[in-house]
């Protein structure tokens, strides 16, 4: 328990980053250069030393970590695949990818590097769900993987929602973009459950 709890709050520690700068807790630039890089390092040494220690091992540290992480990057990538079309016709749901950008770097310029830090950090987020997601589960059933990653992708849709985010970014709070944002989060929350369901489905019986 300990160690699922340490794990999430280390993943955690990527929304933290953005919410903690909503409030004035802290800047993005601050904390993504001081707290993210170590935080993230820490995570890996987690895996790897699991992994060293059981190798064979499916329901470990390493397969919330490694898995989780790799879930979140694939169903990020098709939560903003089902968006592309409505950002092609004039929505704003990609807007915040650069600010997210000139948060980190703490500027406006070089642009590439903008949308560079922005991009990264949006996956890192992605993988940052998935993570979470296995570390908090208690068993990892066909049944729970898709039903909670379906539930937590819509929770942290709503948290999001209640937080300053929309007006921070200056995104328009209407029934257009609230249906947008919740249908990509079901999106990215089936993505989410069905990878993992497929994936450790398959080291199960390997």
């Amino acid at each position: 328990m300990p160690l699922r709890a340490l794990v999430f709050l280390l993943a955690s520690l990527s929304f933290a980053c953005l919410l903690g700068t909503f409030y004035g807790f802290w800047t993005m630039q601050a904390f993504g250069c001081l707290i993210l890089p170590p935080a993230t390092a820490l995570l890996a040494w987690i895996a790897w030393r699991d992994f060293r220690a059981s190798p064979g091992a499916q329901h470990s540290s390493r397969t919330w970590i490694v898995e989780g992480a790799i879930a979140g990057l694939i169903a990020a990538f098709a939560y903003d695949l089902y968006r592309l079309p409505f950002v092609l016709q004039g929505a704003p749901l990609f807007r915040v990818f650069p600010r997210f950008g000139e948060l980190l770097l703490g500027n406006t310029e070089p642009r590439w590097l903008v949308h560079a830090l922005g991009w990264t950090y949006h996956f890192s987020n992605g993988a940052a769900l998935g993570v979470m997601l296995l570390a908090m589960l208690p068993r990892l059933t066909p049944r729970m993987l898709l039903g909670g990653a379906i539930a937590w992708a819509a929770g942290v849709e709503v948290l999001l929602l209640l937080t300053p985010y929309p007006r921070f970014f200056g995104l328009p709070l209407d029934a257009r973009f609230i249906f947008l944002t919740a249908s990509a989060h079901a999106v990215f929350g089936i993505t989410l459950g069905l990878w993992l369901r497929w994936r450790l489905g398959r080291l199960q019986v390997a």
